[in-house]
């Protein structure tokens, strides 16, 4: 099902086109990642799936709904912003608290978000201004998750942090998003991180998607990260990794295999190559690791699509 569906979107400022023409979906259960760099028209884009701007043109449902103008669709997303802008001398949990009362639930909901996003006890007392960048954002998150919404939409939640602390806060997303059960959209021009926690991706540039899918969907259309195999029975071999779930186009050439597995089971097919050699008296002779990164993906996703900023 889909949460989110963007058909042929166009925003303008005067005569700037911030969002040209842009389609993409976001599946429920999933983290997608929207990903380009700055002013590629990621804001914009978000701000019209909260209702926040009216398109110039285009198709827009959010939770089959047009969000213009639409309170009831706001009460099922969270937000994260770039830069939320949180009073500075309200008191964390006190915060919570008053939002608890906003949205109409119990006050005790702010104490088991802050203990999810493992916000130090010491800090639920200090006004907000004196947090850290890094406990800045996870108080964003349990903000944002304190109404159990649907879909949480998160803009830049990484720019502020350190390469550590960016690796932390996406861990924390995926956890939040197991234990939760909610999905996520992720706007960032940061990407080195993020094909470890997305699902799938949209590339965005110059306003307009130019590639969606799985990081191994991609890796695949843009063949790149594929995994070769050497061996003396390259189609023996072939047959036995095609039965893999976490396996996608397997081809045989000359003496080896290539396929496109999933990143984060990489490691599973290592082992799953050496085991059915052994199955089928087959000699690896070689393993050679494809790899391929967010950023090549958008590189060579802009430039099929002629959307490379000069």
């Amino acid at each position: 099902m889909a949460l989110i569906s963007v058909r042929n979107l166009t925003k303008r400022y005067g005569g700037i086109v911030a969002v040209n023409n842009l389609s993409m979906t976001v599946e429920e259960g999933s983290v997608m990642g929207l990903i380009g760099p700055n002013g590629a028209g990621k804001t914009t884009t978000i701000k019209i799936l909260l209702g926040l701007l009216r398109p110039d043109s285009g198709s827009v449902r959010v939770f089959g709904e047009d969000p213009w103008d639409n309170p009831e669709i706001k009460f099922r997303i969270g937000v994260i912003y770039e830069d939320a802008g949180f009073p500075p001398h309200h008191k964390v949990l006190d915060y919570l608290r008053r939002t608890c009362r906003i949205f109409g639930i119990s006050e005790s909901r702010a104490l088991e978000m802050l203990e999810a996003v493992d916000l130090q006890k010491e800090a639920y007392r200090r006004p907000i201004r004196t947090l850290s960048a890094g406990m800045l954002q996870k108080f964003a998150i349990a903000h944002a998750l304190i109404h159990k919404p649907e879909l949480v939409i998160a803009d830049e939640p990484t720019s502020n942090l350190d390469p550590q602390a960016r690796s932390k806060l996406l861990d924390l997303i995926l956890q939040l998003h197991d234990e939760e059960k909610v999905s996520f959209l992720i706007s960032s021009h940061i990407l080195p991180e993020l094909s470890r926690v997305c699902s799938s991706v949209a590339i965005i540039n110059n306003g307009r998607v130019w590639a969606q899918g799985s990081f191994m969907e991609l890796c695949e259309k843009f063949g790149v990260g594929a995994t070769r195999i050497s061996t003396d029975k390259p189609e023996i071999l072939a047959e036995v990794l095609r039965r893999l779930d976490y396996v996608r186009n397997v081809k045989v050439n000359a003496g080896s295999v290539s396929v496109h597995a999933d990143p984060k089971r990489r490691q599973n097919l290592y082992e799953a190559v050496l085991k059915a050699a052994e199955k089928v008296n087959a000699k690896i002779l070689g393993i050679e690791s494809g790899t391929a990164s967010l950023e090549e993906l958008f590189r060579l996703a802009v430039d099929a699509g002629g959307g490379v900023n000069d």
